[in-house]
């Protein structure tokens, strides 16, 4: 099933809106978003982070707490008054456009159902959300320190990851309270210990099974995370290699040291596990002694490990599920031009395959080129949409932009401010609607030559007129064509009139195109 539809409410940047009004008409299509900073791009991704993530909570506050108004954890709108509901919701479909399910999240008991819900915990556990933090905790190790990535693996790769068919990391979590007590001689609650496999009497060596059966344990995640880190360096040497074109290996260790505790201890001490990267091959040269690759690579090779072992990741956790998606939100803007082109490449030609893709930026220029990609691959199942603040709202709320038409491209280039470029465009939108509503005939002069666009405008006006359309802003568009759609009269596109009225001639466009129902 792929996401249809996307409703937001009073959640972040985003306030109140019509409930049953999408934020986003998404209708299966992989999605690329580009945002300005503070427009609410990375709302998105929480949102679906959010709900996601809700259904693997242990208790119906760990979801509340987000959508209260009052506490640390609100994700509730600032300036929500607190009556409004604060939701998330989801529709998917089969890629028929059937079959929809609904999901949604917020405080209110019927809400609260998503927790523990299969199919929503199946599309948790096989959706991947990626963003900058993925290659800034890399970068942000020194020199001084091993190059020990538990942490980022603990953070953004295990909480998703499968062990038996359920989230290795709810193993852990029983490991790290550590073996179940028994009762001694004396009737205390302790710990069972190695000293009991030799104890005086015949339950205290019984209990010594509870000690060894949690030693076991321990062993048993520990080979199961070292054959999964196996696989992912195995996976990465190949990515590292094939895809990134650079002629060096890694090698995955990880060190364990068992957890250490006494019969009467309140806790155990739990260490935890260490994995280190270091270069098992560098340039043809075997065991070349690097220890601290973070330090000895320039930045793009070392983002290149961090990508490739990210990558190698999504491929062994290809989990089955309603839902799956691959949402990533500035991942790659750092990285140097060699790199993005690698991962655009892997985006459109092997994971658009597996995953509904959901990519955002702020950068303009990443946001374009991808699409360049996108055209050059011919791919028809994909979405833009342009996020800015509105300006215009007494308080901050985003202006979102699906860019299908000339229309909504002027829009777009209107709200990055530039003026020149958005009356060029609104020009050739214009052209297509005089086009479209004159007949061929209508459209040429008595001398049989192409009417230009001024005797267009006035044909328009003509039989628009006569055919019942708004008299007022036919006329008005013959007023802004020499005001507005001239490209020699923009020597003044940087005085408020202009911005003035570029905003009214797009918005008399566009009525006059839904006037008319042509698409333009």
């Amino acid at each position: 099933m792929k996401l249809w539809e996307l409703h937001i409410n009073n959640f972040k940047f985003f306030t109140e809106v019509d409930n049953d009004s999408p934020l986003l008409q998404i209708n299966g299509n992989h999605l690329l978003i580009y945002g300005e900073n503070g427009s609410g791009k990375s709302t998105i991704y929480w949102a679906l982070y959010t709900l996601l993530e809700s259904s693997l909570k242990t208790n119906d506050d760990d979801i509340r707490k987000y959508f209260k108004k009052t506490g640390n954890d609100s994700l509730v709108n600032i300036h929500s008054t607190g009556r409004s509901n604060s939701f998330v919701k989801v529709v998917l479909k089969g890629d028929d456009g059937n079959n929809p399910k609904t999901f949604r999240v917020s405080r209110k008991s019927k809400d609260l159902s998503i927790r523990g819900n299969t199919d929503v915990i199946q599309s948790s556990m096989a959706t991947d959300f990626i963003n900058y933090r993925v290659l800034f905790q890399l970068h942000n190790l020194k020199h001084s320190k091993d190059n020990d990535l538990w942490l980022w693996f603990e953070e953004e790769v295990l909480p998703y990851v499968k062990k038996d068919g359920n989230p290795c990391l709810n193993e852990l979590s029983e490991l790290k309270r550590g073996p179940e007590k028994i009762r001694n001689l004396q009737g205390d609650e302790v710990f069972p210990t190695a000293s009991l496999r030799t104890a005086a009497t015949p339950q205290e060596r019984r209990d010594y099974q509870k000690y060894k059966t949690y030693k076991q344990k321990v062993k048993a995640w520990n080979d199961w995370l070292k054959g999964f880190l196996s696989d992912i360096e195995t996976k990465a040497n190949l990515s590292i290699k094939n895809d990134f074109g650079y002629n060096f290996k890694i090698k995955v260790e990880l060190e364990t040291k068992f957890p250490e505790f006494t019969a009467t201890d309140e806790k155990i001490k739990w260490f935890n596990p260490k994995i280190i990267i270091s270069i098992s091959e560098y340039e043809g040269i075997r065991n070349p002694k690097i220890k601290k690759p973070h330090t000895f690579l320039n930045e793009a090779k070392w983002s290149a490990i961090g990508l490739s072992i990210r990558f190698a990741i999504l491929d062994i956790k290809l989990y089955t599920a309603d839902f799956k998606a691959l949402i990533i939100d500035d991942m790659i803007i750092s990285l140097d031009m060699s790199n993005r082109e690698v991962v655009i490449n892997l985006l459109l030609n092997k994971y658009a395959n597996d995953y509904q893709l959901i990519i955002m930026t702020h950068d303009r220029f990443f946001f374009e080129l991808v699409k360049y990609k996108i055209s050059l691959l011919r791919l028809t199942n994909w979405k833009y949409f342009e996020m800015f603040e509105d300006e215009e709202s007494p308080t901050p709320k985003p202006l979102i932009i699906e860019e299908t038409s000339k229309i909504q491209k002027a829009w777009s280039l209107y709200h990055r401010k530039e003026y020149s470029l958005a009356a060029n465009t609104l020009r050739k939108a214009v052209e297509k609607l005089c086009k479209a509503y004159l007949t061929a005939q209508e459209r040429l002069n008595t001398n049989y030559s192409v009417k230009n666009l001024h005797q267009m405008i006035e044909a328009f006006r003509t039989k628009g007129t006569a055919n019942g359309l708004d008299a007022n802003k036919l006329t008005k568009l013959l007023e802004y064509k020499d005001r507005i759609l001239n490209p020699n009269s923009h020597y003044d596109i940087e005085t408020p009139l202009f911005k003035n009225e570029l905003k009214k001639a797009i918005e008399t466009v566009e009525e006059l195109a839904n006037d008319t129902g042509i698409n333009v």
